[in-house]
C-alpha cells in the first residue's frame, strides 16, 4: 500500500510536468550568396599579338566581374539548420557561401511537414526556394 501511494505520487508528479513541457526550434534566416571571383579563377590574359597594346580579352574579365557582383545573385531560406548545418544537410556548391542573417525562436513541433513560424520582427521576406 505504502509503494502503491509512492508510486500514483510520482505518476502524478510526472504527467504534471511533461504535460507542461513544449517542444521549441529555433529558425534561421541564411543568405545563399557566391563568393566573389579572385584573380584565380579569371581566365588569364593573352594577347593575340604580342606588338599590340589592347587586350582582346578585356572585355570578357569585366563582363564577368559584373555580372558576379549583381545583387541578385543570392537567395535566402528559413531553415532550421544553422550555416554550417546546412551546408552538411544540402547540396550548395562549391562557389557559395551560407551566411547567418536573423534568427527566431519558435514553440511547438514541426512534425508533419508543418510550416515554421514567422518571423516576429516581420522584417526579413523569404524567397521560394526552388524544387529540387
Amino acid at each position: 500500500m505504502k509503494y502503491r501511494n509512492l508510486l500514483s505520487a510520482f505518476l502524478f508528479i510526472f504527467l504534471g510536468i511533461s504535460l507542461s513541457v513544449q517542444a521549441e526550434y529555433r529558425v534561421f534566416v541564411l543568405k545563399i550568396s557566391r563568393k566573389p571571383a579572385t584573380a584565380q579563377t579569371l581566365p588569364p590574359v593573352v594577347p593575340l599579338d604580342p606588338t599590340s597594346n589592347s587586350n582582346p580579352n578585356s572585355d570578357s574579365i569585366a563582363d564577368s566581374n559584373s555580372a558576379t557582383n549583381q545583387a541578385s545573385d543570392f537567395r535566402l531560406v528559413e531553415s532550421t539548420l544553422d550555416p554550417e548545418q546546412y551546408r552538411y544537410f544540402y547540396p550548395v556548391k562549391a562557389d557559395e557561401e551560407v551566411t547567418y542573417i536573423d534568427t527566431w525562436r519558435c514553440y511547438g513541433r514541426t512534425d508533419g511537414f508543418k510550416p515554421l513560424c514567422s518571423n516576429p520582427k516581420g522584417q526579413n521576406p523569404v524567397t521560394p526556394q526552388p524544387a529540387t
